[in-house]
């Protein structure tokens, strides 16, 4: 008899880095468990789709029947937002994923943090996994705030739970305008190693039920430490974007 493969819910689907990540899973990770898209309005070619209101915990719960991971990568990203755009989305969306699944028996939820949640550490300060948040505008506390769930339901409920700080995600094909936009690639993730990233996530023991990963590539002069990332889930991080910035700036003087 076939085993049965997990099945991951991913929420926030058609957001910035949703798309990228179903890209990867389709091209590298689907013989290990079927991804299901949780979505508000818009659904997605070749996956199969549950409406989803992050504002209804019954909606939530219907949605997670049956599911053995809740990937939450859905949020108002915006780090100009008032409180009053994050509130919903970021504080109420974020709590009400958490209490759907502990309701409904999931073994594990992936929150999508973001480095903006400890954006307020001194420059040059290598952030460790370990360290508290930092946050330098209201949607870097909103993520802190998603981040403390992730240890409470945890800690208190037994639901194993990583948040991943994510940086500056560039989806394929994007790599120029970052090279362009930015001079310092310290905190640039690409979407070949957030992809992997969230993988690896997702396949980790069971038994490993909590941590903070970072969330960036092997950028060489990297703002946030990659070592208990790596121990924990097995993270092995492929690109570096200053060598990426290089090689691109390099081809276009020709």
């Amino acid at each position: 008899m076939r085993k049965r493969l997990k099945k991951v819910l991913l929420l926030g689907a058609t957001g910035r880095i949703g798309p990228g990540f179903l890209e990867e899973y389709k091209k590298n990770y689907s013989k290990y468990y079927e991804v299901v898209l949780g979505v508000h309005k818009k659904k997605v070619n070749g996956f199969g789709t549950i409406k989803v209101n992050l504002g209804n915990v019954k909606s939530l719960k219907k949605a997670m029947k049956g599911v053995d991971v809740v990937v939450n990568l859905a949020a108002n990203s915006n780090q100009n937002a008032k409180f009053e755009e994050l509130l919903e989305p970021n504080i109420i969306g974020t709590y009400n994923v958490f209490e759907a699944a502990k309701e409904t028996k999931v073994k594990r939820v992936i929150f999508a943090s973001s480095i903006h949640a400890v954006k307020g550490y001194p420059k040059g300060y290598k952030i460790k996994s370990k360290d508290a948040p930092m946050p330098s505008d209201l949607y870097g506390a909103s993520k802190a705030f998603g981040e403390a769930l992730c240890f409470v339901y945890s800690n208190k409920y037994n639901l194993s739970c990583f948040a991943i700080r994510i940086g500056a995600y560039v989806s394929n094909g994007m790599e120029k305008t970052i090279c362009y936009s930015r001079k310092d690639y310290g905190h640039v993730i690409s979407q070949r190693d957030l992809g992997q990233l969230i993988h690896k996530s997702i396949i980790a023991p069971m038994k490993v039920k909590y941590g903070i990963l970072h969330g960036i590539s092997k950028d060489r002069h990297r703002h946030l430490d990659l070592e208990f990332t790596k121990k924990l889930v097995g993270y092995e991080p492929k690109d570096d974007a200053y060598k990426v910035c290089r090689a691109i700036k390099k081809s276009n003087l020709k």
